[in-house]
Formats: structure tokens, sequence, C-alpha cells
């Protein structure tokens, strides 16, 4: 078409302009065309003809840039917007419609400085406003689109994209309840009301005890992370109810006697009011719970200061003679954290420590940190010991503090220098993470696999039986987490099936060919295809021997499920089915430091590990495992014996042996200082 015009632009030096009546009919037929009859093909040739004869129209340009906009040709309408606002500069329509098209272009930036030209022209132009703000936060300007929605929902109250607008700034800002509010007022004036009741539970303030009471009493279980959940805690407004059950919780009526509540209350916090939206009273309180609510976190951000404060400057007194006061602090969202926590605590108690492991009391709990940093500075310890650094507790110059890191933490993957302390005393699970700890400015790092807790994991000699067991999670969490990843996953599990080892060289390939890190593509995404893909492979050899597998979230797995025998909670039941078991499978994708592989061994089980020699860090117990990594090598295994005991992998690993190290390391510093009065 362009070549056409073009001869016929050579054959015609010049266009005779169209009498305006010939003019305006076409535009009326394109216009006809596009909104009556739909058929915007015809209708953008008409605007283009007109535009040719009279390239200044206006109307044509507008109504092109319509076409563009409807048919995604972005790019396309910002041309037809700017010709058309050199005709008529500052027009509000033509600069709304360039901020759209520059949103569709994903420019919020440039989408909101065209919005707020349009509302300089034009300062009551609500839908400019709108998406003014929508546009600032894709630019994460979350404090900028807050303060502009809450103007303009003083000015309309009733607005329903405004409040759906104002509820994701403040779930940005993560002000959740007021966010809940604002998004149950947009259904409400949306109509969709209806939708509040498809909502997953939450922790909920009830306006009406009676529904609050019939909610508590469902025991409704509200998912934390991939592995823990937590009971529903039902607060109310109103006496208390003497038969209720314990997650039907009365609140103080007094607005500062409710924010200090839920400053210190270790229950955990409500995310949603329930309430009527079509009460104009209900709207009210409920709007003053979720500001009460926003206050009180205030409160706690204050406390935090307050207590950190107070732990750095309180010096611990060293008494000759005296037992070490050892503080452990863990929550029970962390799962295998947690787990580590309990086991350390009871390792340095055994060496006459004075522990206080701190930890939520029940699943309608969820410690923040100023419960945390309370505890710690009444407790008033000489050593900290904080898995991952996940708490980042402050402490006095002289408090020793102990840092294991197990985990990629995402602090330390970012490489960048932390402020250590001269009495940290830090441990890495593997060569990897030292790497990072390095990097971000560790001097001395020293070596720690996980442990096993020697007073649950033993054998107990009792005979086994011809089984093959797996206790762990399907890893499916990594579908929803990695969107994007399912080619890569597709190439992984190809190489998984044919036993290709997963080499530095083939992963720095998938880097090259992703979006994702090394770290997410090994531990995540390789992890997820290593242990799904052992599992089928296992289940698919379970007429050879009996197969247990026990996690969560192999129910949705048909190869799994026949052989999914539920969650078995770690500890005691773990190791009298380790001690019931011939074979314990270990499919860990990359390290052989598993907290897995050190249970099993403690339990005199025979371990079938995934065979990630080629890029795990030594030792590897060669002689003490049955290793595979096709599905005819973990067939062979179900028939075999190890050389040598599987015992010999956890010797010098329990807990009692790791802390007894530590309090060494603690006693050998404060020989040495004796400034600190010991």
């Amino acid at each position: 078409m362009s070549t056409r015009r073009n001869k016929q632009k050579s054959h015609t030096p010049q266009r005779v302009a169209a009498p305006p009546a010939a003019m305006e009919e076409k535009l009326q037929q394109a216009k006809h065309c596009h909104h009556q009859q739909g058929d915007l093909a015809k209708a953008l040739r008409l605007y283009q003809e007109i535009l040719a004869s009279h390239p200044g129209t206006v109307e044509a340009l507008h109504g092109a840039s319509l076409i563009c906009l409807a048919q995604n040709a972005f790019s396309a309408a910002i041309d037809y917007i700017d010709r058309a606002l050199k005709e008529r500069p500052g027009q509000p329509v033509l600069l709304y419609n360039a901020g759209l098209a520059s949103m569709g272009k994903q420019e919020w930036a440039r989408a909101a400085e065209r919005f707020a030209e349009a509302l300089r022209a034009q300062p009551d132009y609500l839908q400019a406003s709108c998406q003014l703000a929508r546009s600032l936060l894709h630019q994460k300007k979350s404090d900028e689109a807050a303060a502009l929605l809450q103007k303009l929902l003083r000015q309309h109250p009733e607005h329903a994209e405004l409040h759906e607008l104002f509820a994701g700034a403040l779930r940005a800002m993560d002000i959740i309840p007021l966010a809940n509010y604002h998004r149950r007022l947009a259904w409400h004036y949306a109509n969709t009301s209806h939708h509040n009741e498809q909502l997953p539970p939450q922790h909920t303030i009830f306006l009406d005890r009676d529904r609050a009471l019939q909610t508590a009493r469902r025991q409704n279980m509200i998912p934390e992370t991939i592995q823990t959940s937590g009971l529903q805690v039902c607060y109310h407004v109103g006496a208390p109810l003497p038969d209720g059950p314990a997650n039907l919780v009365p609140l103080p009526m007094e607005p500062q006697a409710l924010t200090d509540f839920f400053c210190y209350t270790p229950l955990s916090q409500p995310s949603n009011i329930d309430f009527d939206p079509a009460e104009a009273e209900e709207r009210t309180v409920a709007n003053h719970l979720a500001t009460l609510l926003y206050n009180a976190r205030r409160a706690r951000t204050e406390e935090v200061r307050r207590l950190e404060q107070r732990c750095q400057t309180t010096r611990p007194v060293y008494q000759p003679g005296q037992p070490l006061r050892v503080f452990i602090p863990a929550a029970r969202q962390t799962d295998v954290m947690m787990f580590n926590a309990r086991d350390l605590a009871q390792g340095f108690r055994q060496h006459g420590c004075e522990v206080l492991h701190h930890i939520e009391s029940s699943n309608m709990e969820t410690f923040y940190f100023n419960h945390y940093l309370q505890a710690q500075a009444d407790f008033n310890p000489h050593v900290v010991m904080d898995i991952n650094n996940y708490f980042k507790l402050q402490a006095h110059p002289d408090v020793l503090r102990v840092l294991w890191y197990t985990d990629p933490m995402p602090v330390i993957m970012k490489g960048e220098p932390f402020p250590w302390r001269e009495r940290d005393l830090i441990y890495s699970l593997h060569d990897r993470l030292d790497h990072h700890l390095r990097v971000c400015g560790a001097a001395d790092v020293h070596r720690q696999g996980f442990c096993y807790n020697s007073t649950l994991f033993q054998d107990f000699g009792k005979p086994r039986q011809r089984k093959i067991v797996l206790v762990a999670s399907a890893h499916d969490f990594v579908l929803n987490q990695f969107p994007g990843g399912a080619p890569i996953l597709a190439q992984m599990t190809e190489m998984f099936e044919s036993g290709e080892p997963m080499t530095d060289a083939v992963l720095e390939g998938f880097v090259a060919r992703s979006s994702f890190s090394k770290s997410d593509l090994l531990t995540f995404l390789w992890g997820y295809v290593v242990r799904n893909g052992s599992a089928r492979w296992l289940c698919e050899l379970a007429t050879e021997m009996e197969v247990e597998v026990y996690g969560h979230r192999w129910e949705t797995n048909p190869v799994v499920r026949p052989f999914y025998k539920g969650v078995l909670p770690h500890g005691p039941a773990v190791a009298a089915l380790y001690n019931e078991a011939h074979y314990v499978f270990v499919p860990h994708p990359y390290d052989l430091q598993s907290q897995r592989l050190v249970e099993v061994s403690a339990c005199g089980a025979v371990p079938v590990v995934y065979d990630c020699r080629y890029r795990a860090e030594k030792p590897h117990w060669d002689e003490n495992c049955l290793w595979y990594r096709t599905r005819e090598e973990l067939r062979a295994c179900l028939t075999q014996a190890p050389p040598a005991s599987s015992r010999q992998i956890c010797q010098g690993r329990s807990y009692t042996e790791f802390t007894r190290q530590i309090l060494d390391r603690v006693e050998s510093f404060l020989a040495d200082h004796p400034s600190t009065g010991r």
C-alpha cells in the first residue's frame, strides 16, 4: 500500500483538497462504521483518506487514534494524538488518550506525565486522576498514589474504582486491614459485594459478635507458608463469651487500649474487618478500627526501635561459676529452622547453659520483632543464636552472636557489605554459602552441616521391614513461584530422565537463556525436577518393594497419591519410621549436607541418595550410601546394600557436639578478652 501511495504522490505533486461538505460526509461515514457497525478497518481507511487531503483534521486524527487504541497499536495511536495536539494544544481528551497509549506500551512515567497534563487542563477530570494513580502504582510510587486517591475519595466517596486503586496503594504499602476495607467498599459500590463470601479465611475483626462466634467455631485454618497454617483468630467488638472457643477473642473498647492490645499481643494480627458496607455506621466503625490497627503497627515499630536501643546498650554480666545465658529465637512458620532452633536449645541445655528458646506457644500466635526483642532484653543473654540471621538481632558489643547460615538468604545473595560484629561467630552449611558470605565481608566462616538430635534419632535395634520411605514435601510451589519457567523445567526434566548431571557449565547455559538467577535455577527449578521426578520413579517401582511417601502436597500427584500416607510431624514419628524401614529415599539435587541424610544415618537405615557428588562438597560418603541418577540405577539400589555402614555419616554431627564446639569458641573468646568481666 505504501508503494502505491508513493507512486501516486510522484504522479500527483499536489492533492486537490476535498470540499468541506464531502469531508464532513466522510467523517460521518467513518464514525458510523466505527461506533455503530464495528468495522474498524473501514473506519480507519476513511480517516486516513481524510488525513491524506486534510492532515490537520483533529476529528479524523482523534478517530484514528481511538481505533489504534482499540487494536493495541499504541505507537500509531500516539502518533495520531501528537499530530492532533499540535492543532489543539492542551486538549484534555487527547492528553488522556495519549496517557492510555503510553500505558499500553508500559511507559508508566510518560503515561503519568500525560495524565498530569490532562488534569492541569481540566482539574476535575476524574478518569484522568484514576489513571494517573494507576501509573504511579506501576512505578511503585505508592505514597504519591495514596495521597492523590485519598484526596479524590473525599470528593467522591462512593466511587468504586477509586476505592479499588486506593486498596492497591495501601496493599503495596503493607497496610493490609485498611486495604481490605477499601477493597470491600469497591466491591460494594460496584455491586459485586458477593465476592467477599468467596475469600479465603483471614484473621478478622467482626463487628457482629454472633457472626464472630459462628466463624470461630468452624476452626478455619489459614495457610501461612508452604508447610504451615494458623488457626483463624476471630476478634469481636463487645462483651466476652465465657463458653466461646479459644480463637474467639474480645477486644477492649477504648481506642488507646485497643491500640495497645494490638501493639503487644502475640496473637496473629487481623488483616480484615467484617462489616456491612451498606450501613453507614458500620462503615465508620470499620474505618476507625482499620485506622487503629495502623496506629498499633506504628506503635509496634516505635517499640522495636526502643527495644533495639535497650538490647544494644544493656551489657550482660559474666559471673564466674554461673551458667552462660543463651537466647535462641524461633518462628513456628519457618519449619526446618524451627526444628533446628529447638534442637540447638536442647544441646546448649545439655552443657549446662541457661537457655531461652523463644517461640510461639500455639498456632494462633505470630511473634513480631518487638516480641523477640522484649524477650531478649529481659533475658539479657551472653550469647544469641540466630539461624540465617533471620531475626537480625541487635545486641550489646559484649554479647556473642552465633550466626549459622543454612539457606541462601536474600540479604547475603545481594552481595552488599554487611555490618558484621567483632563477636560474630559465623557458620555456613556449604562452600557456596561461604562465597556469598565472604562477598558480604565475612572474614572467618566455619563449616557446619546439618545436625541431628541424638536423643530422638537413633537406631532402636528393631527388625526392619523391606520397604523404602520418603519423608519430604512436593516442590509444586515452584510452578507458581517462577512464572515463565515451563520451558526451562521441560529441558531440565529431559536432562533428569537421561541421567545428565547439572554441571556448572550446564547451569550457566540455563542462566544465559533465562531470566532466572543461578541460585534460583539450582535450588528451586532443578530441585523441583529432582524431588518430584525421583518420587515418581520410586512409586513406579513400587511393584518391586513397598513404598511409603509422607509430606505435604503429594495428594495432587496421580502417580504418588496411591503411596501417600499424609504429613508426618518431625521428631519421634519420623525417627520411628526410619527405624521401621530398610531403605530411606534422599533425593537432594545438589548437596549432601541435608538434615534428612544425617538423621537417616543416625537411625541406621540405608540411604538411597540422588547422586550429586559431581557438584556436592566433600565428604561424599561414597561407601555409606546407595546412589542413583537414572531410573534403572534406582531399581538396582532396591536389591543392594552399601559397602560400609551408613552410621559413619552422622559421626560428629549431633547438636550436642555442635553446641559444645560453639561453647568452646565462646569460652576461648571470653578468656582472651578479660575486659568483659568474665
